[in-house]
């Protein structure tokens, strides 16, 4: 047998969660933009760990923040640091709002301009020339406000639109911006927009000599293949969950494994979101090829959430259909027997459809079918407080942080094992119970969607017996997808990159989807899972609805034809003689 319970009970003995927990807390009080100061000293920190735990090889590389590198078709951040960002309005000799970013995380908008000035307070629907722009929750939803703005000549802005809980919320602008914006409460928002004549006193103080940090280190195997485990390092402080407790938990798991006989070696990398495991990647694509992919990868983000303060069950997101793998199978397993051991304690788990929100998706995502890795990820989407000053430390839970480490590492543990025969039962009874929930799934979606449920069954069947034939390859099996007459073909280098694919698009075209992603975050999703499935399909509408049978749920068909026109108008996908 796989021995899975008897792995999970020893992990969850094994975890210092004690130190694990330390970790998380240091991290938070970093502010960790994607290439600052902040982010230097968190590196350092966690490099530091990984030593004292006992990985080998720990580095700290450091690659060009200067906005202008490019590994594949993503570009290197713009080193940010705040020094400094300090508003006060004040009407006459009354100081109606103050805030300053050292006291108040989130208050500075990422990427702001620096900035030394007083200027008048404007509404957007007055003159906003040489002003500081109040901006209420609506009207900051549009995708074109930052340019508007812009545009009209505004100095900056300030707004509660992201405010989460009654703290402000992240805003995050273009790099190269030439304004500046603030992120408050609700009742300082009103408070300034109430000001008569009110004077914007602003500081803003900007380092821009930091490189962008990723953190590596592994503990060695006999043979061949490594198994990654990644977490992103960046966000605002205090970003306890956002993801502190990812990165710390990588730290529990690097623990947790350390002096276990590992036929493959296992890597944990830690990195700003996206481009951190981009640049590493790339360079390492540039020297070994695509030979130096993964075997698999365990991604960890979001994974210590306070169920009685977040509400939301951790979830396995799954690795995607075009590059099927048993990690999927062998991970829920693995979960549900630490949810079983831990059932004491409040909290629960469900399986969740690829939409690649985090770094995972950069190693399934290629064009080219030989440079994938298959990738799982264990997250806490619906998080209330995520991105912003509330995602503290008070909504963290200790023995959720355990589950998430003790499932890193058992996946990862047996995923490198050199033997995965006793697996094969684990999938077998993974595809039955696939089989019953898409019944499930179909049945909630009759009589409207009648013939898609069946479709949906059907497909389920097929999926199931692709991944029994390939059980006995091992978690790396990962195959190309399906070739009817191949009428499209991805046309992207490197993994997909919807930012990317944005800059390709002109003006309208990237607002009519960016208003998409507003309105359903899932539609970032859809876009990837049409970019990724078009390869394997012979029309625009067969390709929608692979991809509403991958995610489970019929896609609009207005949705599905709009991301469908970007992908060719940005020339990311083409159309084959």
């Amino acid at each position: 047998m796989n021995g899975v319970p008897e792995r999970v009970a020893r992990a969850l003995r094994d975890i210092p969660i004690g130190d694990v927990m330390t970790y998380l807390a240091r991290l938070t009080e970093h502010d960790r933009y994607q290439a600052s100061l902040g982010i230097e000293r968190a590196a350092e920190l966690i490099a530091s760990a990984a030593e004292a735990i006992g990985l080998a090889g720990v580095t700290v590389e450091r690659f060009p923040a200067d906005g202008a590198t490019r590994w594949w078709t993503f570009q290197a951040p713009r080193a940010w640091t705040p020094t400094a960002a300090r508003l006060e309005i004040r009407a006459g000799e009354c100081v109606v709002v103050a805030v300053d970013h050292a006291a108040q995380p989130f208050t500075i908008a990422t990427y702001s301009a620096p900035a030394r000035t007083v200027a008048r307070v404007a509404s957007l629907r007055g003159d906003v020339a040489g002003a500081v722009v109040v901006v209420d929750p609506a009207d900051y939803a549009r995708p074109e406000l930052v340019a508007t703005l812009a545009a009209r000549g505004a100095l900056g802005f300030v707004t509660d639109g992201p405010c989460r809980d009654g703290l402000p919320g992240r805003i995050e602008l273009d790099a190269r911006t030439s304004l500046f914006g603030f992120s408050v409460t609700a009742a300082q928002r009103l408070a300034i927009g109430e000001a008569v004549d009110a004077a914007a006193h602003v500081v803003v103080d900007v380092d821009r000599s930091a490189r962008m940090p990723v953190v590596t280190g592994v503990l060695p195997g006999r043979g061949a293949g490594e198994v990654w485990l990644t977490s992103h390092l960046c966000h605002p402080r205090p970003g306890a969950n956002d993801n502190a407790s990812g990165a710390a938990a990588l730290l529990g798991v690097a623990a947790t494994l350390r002096g276990r006989d590992l036929e493959r070696s296992v890597r944990f990398v830690w990195g700003p979101e996206f481009l951190g495991v981009a640049a590493l990647l790339h360079d390492r694509f540039e020297r070994t090829g695509a030979g130096g992919r993964p075997v698999a990868v365990i991604n960890l983000d979001m994974v210590g959430e306070d169920p009685a303060r977040c509400g939301v069950p951790l979830v396995v997101e799954r690795a995607p259909e075009w590059c099927p793998s048993i990690v999927t199978p062998v991970a829920e397993h693995v979960v549900d027997a630490v949810f079983a051991q831990t059932a004491e304690h409040a909290g629960t788990w469900r399986p969740g459809p690829f939409y690649g929100f985090s770094d995972h998706a950069l190693f399934a995502n290629f064009a080219d079918a030989a440079s994938r890795s298959p990738a799982v990820q264990l997250w806490h989407p619906g998080d209330p407080f995520n991105h912003s000053a509330a995602d503290s430390l008070d909504k963290v839970s200790a023995i959720e942080v355990q589950r998430a480490v003790a499932a890193g590492a058992v996946i990862a543990e047996l995923v490198a094992a050199g033997d995965h025969e006793p697996l094969a039962p684990v999938v077998r009874a993974w595809c039955e119970r696939e089989a019953r929930a898409a019944a499930d799934v179909a049945q909630r979606y009759e009589p409207e969607h009648r013939a898609w449920s069946r479709r949906l069954v059907d497909h389920v069947r097929e999926q199931a017996a692709a991944l029994l034939a390939i059980a006995g390859a091992g978690p790396a099996a990962c195959t190309a997808p399906r070739r009817a007459r191949g009428a499209f073909a991805g046309r992207w280098p490197g993994p997909f990159n919807y930012r990317g694919l944005l800059g390709e698009l002109a003006t309208a075209d990237r607002d009519a989807v960016m208003s998409l992603f507003v309105a359903d975050k899932r539609n970032y999703a859809v876009l990837t899972h049409l970019a990724m499935l078009a390869d394997g399909c012979v029309s625009r509408d067969e390709t929608i609805d692979a991809a509403s049978l991958a995610l489970r749920y019929p896609i609009d068909a207005a949705v599905g034809g709009r991301l469908w026109s970007a992908l060719l108008a940005s020339g990311w996908l083409a159309e084959l003689p």
